[in-house]
């Protein structure tokens, strides 16, 4: 039976959830995810997992921050005046913002403080820090 190798496009189902169940990604079967493998579309990780793997098989695999998101960096969560934002942007915690650099460069953050005349942003991917379960079926090695 065939197994995948690094270069072999495959057909993969991906699941991805917390610790706590919460399921962050999932792809459906009439939608399986195509890649090949090495190229980087999935975390490494996940990626070398598939190598040697047969049609149908399902792996799990505990992904650490590292492997996933990254870890959560202090430095990255900022108080930014609330001028610096137009007046028609929702200003809420938990609302997802967009910041423009003077060079051009554009970050996305999360609000998770507000006060009257500023707000906190945390620039972090909203997974960082967290360890991701991450179960991924072949369904075909083209």
């Amino acid at each position: 039976m065939k197994v995948v190798k690094e270069g072999d496009k495959v057909l993969v189902l991906c699941e991805a959830r917390l610790e706590n169940g919460e399921i962050c990604y999932k792809n459906e079967k009439e939608e399986p995810l195509e890649l090949i493998v090495g190229r980087g579309k999935l975390f490494p990780a996940v990626e070398n997992a598939l190598k040697n793997m047969k049609e149908g098989e399902t792996k799990e695999l505990t992904l650490e921050p590292e492997q996933a998101f990254g870890p959560h960096l202090d430095d990255l969560v900022l108080e930014v005046p609330k001028s610096a934002f137009r007046q028609d942007v929702n200003l809420n915690v938990g609302s997802r913002v967009e910041i423009n650099t003077p060079s051009g460069k554009v970050f996305y953050g999360t609000i998770t403080n507000l006060s009257d005349d500023s707000l906190t942003v945390d620039l972090n991917h909203p997974l960082a820090g967290k360890k991701i379960i991450f179960i991924v079926t072949l369904v075909s090695i083209e």
